[in-house]
């Protein structure tokens, strides 16, 4: 059987690379979900705009409130799952991520018993450097890939900020997605929620390029608080245990 690949973007303040990331796409045979989280930019009208619109690959979703990242993304995914889509992507609109990692995703998750494959980046400084990436997110990547290395008691997980990942949609019905973090903290909370549920997280290495791009995301802003989350979520692997 043919698996259905869903890619779902979720988009706010990303009009100057929406279309990039369109053009980058719309070639390949995946079905795209873009999702508007309110952006004041308008970034999904504007693409919505200057495209040819195949509604057999592609369709917009426009939030009428800003759910976050988070927020946008399980907006999407809830809806590729309710099309009956198998294997369904992350994909960032900022226009950082690969295609060929993507891809890299998309076999993982098509070979059997492989339910959610991640991209991960090499965070040491000479490689991060060498991307263009800037210090104090090499800093906060690395601190928070150790700080839920011990919520999850797993040191094998790598760069768990990193914004690139997919699932077997059958993984929509073991994780309450509703409970997630919605905000920056998503993708970290989704993986100790995996962690919870004992399903095994794959990894493929996938590079992020560094350009012009403007970031939503303050490093500094998110220290604190998702250091809080993550102490919150070790805490409640005792609860767990305890029922």
């Amino acid at each position: 059987m043919k698996l259905k690949v869903c890619v779902v973007l979720p988009c706010f303040k990303v009009k100057n690379n929406i279309l990039k990331v369109y053009q980058k796409l719309q070639k390949k045979n995946f079905y795209l979900i873009f999702v508007d989280d309110n952006c004041p930019q308008k970034s999904v009208a504007y693409l919505k705009s200057n495209i040819k619109v195949n509604k057999k690959k592609i369709k917009f979703l426009f939030l009428k409130k800003n759910l976050g990242v988070g927020g946008a993304t399980i907006k999407g995914f809830a809806l590729a799952n309710k099309m009956k889509f198998n294997i369904i992507i992350k994909f960032d609109s900022d226009n950082q991520h690969k295609v060929e990692d993507l891809i890299k995703i998309i076999k993982k998750l098509s070979t059997k018993n492989v339910d959610f494959c991640k991209g991960y980046r090499i965070l040491n400084f000479k490689k991060s450097l060498k991307r263009n990436m800037p210090i104090i997110r090499i800093l906060g990547a690395n601190a928070l890939t150790f700080i839920s290395n011990l919520t999850t008691s797993n040191f094998n997980i790598k760069d768990v900020t990193n914004g690139l990942f997919g699932m077997n949609s059958k993984i929509i019905k073991k994780i309450n997605f509703n409970s997630l973090k919605k905000n920056y903290f998503f993708e970290q909370d989704l993986i100790f929620r995996l962690y919870q549920k004992q399903i095994k997280i794959y990894q493929v290495k996938s590079e992020v390029i560094y350009k012009d791009e403007l970031s939503n995301l303050s490093i500094m802003k998110c220290i604190v608080p998702f250091t809080i989350y993550h102490i919150q979520n070790f805490l409640s692997k005792f609860y767990f245990k305890s029922i």
